[in-house]
């Protein structure tokens, strides 16, 4: 006897059944069979009878894992031009040294998301750290340029 499992996976339900064959593959018994219903409330009834789209709750759960997985996927960019930008030298410093390139390959280091255009800087007289705009004479030569 040959036991096959059938699945049958739908939008708001997951069916199953074990069926046994015999040599020539003709359907001899059926061992077990279910369901699961994942159920829908009265509302969301109401508005299927009544031909509104339905919002179910594997149709959020099918958002949010799309929401998820599209995060990842730009984190995992980020991460691998991370990595290319270091090995050919064209991330400024203060912004490498914010990235673990050791463990976390291309992650940034915990509590850290270090911006291109302001440094880290630590203000002794404050006793703090203070961010400084590496861009401020290219900035107020524009300033100027405006002025006039």
């Amino acid at each position: 006897m040959k036991k096959i499992l059938g699945l049958d996976l739908g939008t708001n339900s997951i069916g199953w059944a074990v069926v046994s064959t015999n040599e020539e593959e003709i359907l001899a018994k059926i061992d077990g069979a279910g369901s699961r219903i994942i159920p829908m409330s009265q509302d969301v009834l109401d508005n299927f009878s009544g031909g509104n789209p339905i919002e179910t709750q594997t149709a959020n759960r099918t958002g949010y894992r799309g929401t998820r997985r599209l995060r990842e996927r730009y984190l995992l960019r980020r991460e691998r031009l991370h990595r290319i930008l270091n090995v050919l030298g064209f991330l400024p410093e203060h912004y490498t040294e914010q990235i673990d390139f050791e463990k976390r390959l291309g992650q940034f280091l915990e509590e850290k998301e270090p911006k291109i255009a302001y440094k880290e800087v630590w203000n002794e007289v404050k006793n703090k750290t203070d961010f400084v705009f590496l861009f401020q004479n290219s900035f107020n030569e524009m300033l100027e340029d405006f002025k006039v």
